[in-house]
């Protein structure tokens, strides 16, 4: 069994001819510890993915399955225990309170989690750990993203979810994050899955999933994935 497994997975949004299929019976797998980027243009179903395996929406109908878990069967208290124990959320913007240091915003979410790490250690393994006592204001883009990184992976989350996580940043701070996920999830041997519509960065993946109109057009899968430094886009 798969570590995340889909099968014929589908969302709908509106009704009558007002109808959008976010998700139009997806399925794919993604194991332990592997980098997948879910990659495709605006309004192919991307995003619904995302929100769906966080627990942050729920499926019309199909089976999504988490670590032998029924994900698309939790309750409301469920989904909301599954999303402060198992998955960490970073987004292309990085939603950081302003009037908090980086090592509040940090503790703030390491609350929620019983096993969280401390703010302090999880800020230095982002390259921070100078910067504990700046706000938000104080940092660059790519600093603050390195903020919003170390904020989910203060639980130690099964699975890291970002979306378009250098879709606010330059080129080079882009793959300095894109590099620091890479090897969080080979060091940690976390499951990190991207969603983006840059196909540019799909070689540093160890699993790709293209969707396009709600849909599935084709999983590769990378026997052998590129280092971020080799990307060019």
């Amino acid at each position: 069994m798969s570590f995340i497994s889909l099968r014929d997975v589908h969302k709908h949004y509106g009704v009558g001819e007002g109808e959008i299929r976010a998700a139009d019976g997806v399925s794919f797998d993604v194991e332990k510890g592997e980098l997948a980027i879910i990659v495709g243009p605006s309004g192919s179903g991307k995003t619904t993915m995302l929100n769906l395996l966080g627990g942050m929406d729920v499926c019309d109908s199909g089976v999504i399955e988490f670590d032998g878990r029924r994900v698309d069967s939790f309750t409301r208290r469920q989904l909301i225990e599954y999303r402060r124990r198992d998955v960490g959320f970073v987004f292309q913007f990085y939603n950081l309170i302003s009037g908090l240091t980086a090592r509040e915003n940090v503790e703030l979410a390491a609350q929620l989690s019983p096993d969280a790490v401390s703010a302090d250690e999880i800020l230095a393994e982002v390259g921070l750990a100078g910067r504990l006592e700046n706000f938000p204001a104080q940092l660059s883009g790519g600093e603050q993203q390195r903020v919003a990184i170390a904020r989910a992976l203060a639980g130690r989350p099964k699975l890291l979810l970002c979306d378009e996580p250098t879709g606010a940043l330059d080129y080079e701070t882009g793959k300095l994050v894109l590099a620091l996920l890479q090897e969080t999830c080979r060091r940690e041997k976390m499951t990190i899955i991207i969603v983006t519509h840059n196909s540019a960065i799909t070689p540093i993946a160890d699993r790709v999933i293209r969707m396009r109109s709600g849909r599935v057009q084709e999983v590769l899968l990378n026997p052998d994935p590129a280092p971020v430094g080799s990307l060019e886009w």
